[in-house]
């Protein structure tokens, strides 16, 4: 008879319901059984405390802390929690049946990966499928992942070895944005990583989640880029295509924040340290026209690159 592992599952909210419950109902679904689930509470003002603790199944602990961040949330998570593998989820997200049982049995399989991700969908509020994502690199990906956060986007999609976050330590609790991404980097620099080619979950795309905040994601990666140019040190190309990728998104975000003159400032910084980073779709070039010249084009740019809706009037939220 086969041994079983137990996985921890570490799940940080905050005001999180209805979204938490569903997400919890795809965790205690999963093949592999043997779970422990943290819901780690970050000062929720909400009734989760009371939905948590009317759950009957022993698997899920609760705890509640003051309101400190997801990253807080996340690393109480994986200091109280015990297991040989660690699996994170935000709670909203949901996952497939075996998603656990799959990745597990790669991490037992390939002793030598420190990690293992997988493929998603892309769900809005109402559980419809509306993207994917499928990012598939295996092996040493370091210089690739300074290209940008190709695991997944999200550290619902992960599981890594209680070892290796003992070894590499915890998330960035001072980053507003990219902490999994600065966190899959320090394992990929001294560990392999593996992903399986099929989907296991679902990540919800909400109307008011951090992807249509684009001035604190802006901020957020100018804030981040020194410290990691610091701590990684790469090499001259390893700085250009760091730089890049950060330059490339801020000019983005900026953009759509309603900010031209930063968005102009970073496509400038893009242009110098990586211009082969520049995308070469005609929407994206009529969008590098505008920051370089000027000129009143910032709806007509804004809807043919899909950021928003018709009558939107322009620095609005799609």
């Amino acid at each position: 008879m086969r041994k079983t592992i137990s996985v921890d599952v570490i799940i940080p909210t905050y005001n999180g319901l209805p979204w938490l419950k569903e997400t919890i109902k795809s965790v205690l679904a999963q093949s592999h059984k043997d779970l422990v689930v943290y819901v780690i509470d970050d000062g929720s003002t909400d009734k989760t405390e009371e939905y948590i603790k009317s759950i009957k199944d022993r698997r899920v602990q609760y705890h509640k802390k003051k309101n400190g961040g997801q990253s807080t949330a996340r690393n109480l998570g994986i200091k109280i929690s015990k297991s040989p593998y660690v699996t994170l989820i935000d709670s909203d997200d949901v996952w497939y049946q075996d998603k656990i049982q799959k990745q597990l049995d790669v991490l037992e399989e390939h002793k030598d990966y420190g990690m293992v991700y997988g493929l998603h969908k892309l769900i809005n509020e109402q559980d419809e499928e509306i993207g994917e994502v499928t990012y598939s690199r295996s092996g040493d990906l370091y210089h690739y992942l300074l290209g940008g956060n190709r695991i997944s986007g999200s550290a619902s999609m992960v599981m890594i070895r209680r070892s290796v976050l003992d070894e590499v330590g915890l998330f960035h609790e001072d980053f507003l944005i990219g902490e999994d991404w600065e966190m899959w980097l320090r394992i990929a620099k001294n560990y392999k990583i593996y992903c399986i080619p099929e989907f296991l979950a679902g990540l919800r795309v909400r109307d008011n989640g951090m992807q249509q905040n684009y001035d604190k994601m802006a901020r957020g990666l100018e804030y981040m880029l020194p410290i990691m140019l610091d701590e990684f040190k790469p090499g001259p190309r390893g700085r250009a295509r760091l730089k890049g990728t950060i330059y490339f998104d801020t000019t983005l975000d900026w953009f759509m924040a309603g900010d031209v003159d930063k968005a102009r400032k970073n496509f400038r910084k893009l242009l110098f340290i990586n211009p082969l980073r520049i995308e070469r779709n005609i929407d994206y070039r009529r969008l590098y026209l505008r920051l370089l010249f000027g000129g009143r084009w910032h709806f007509v740019i804004r809807k043919k690159l899909g950021l928003v809706k018709d009558k939107t009037p322009y620095g609005e939220n799609k």
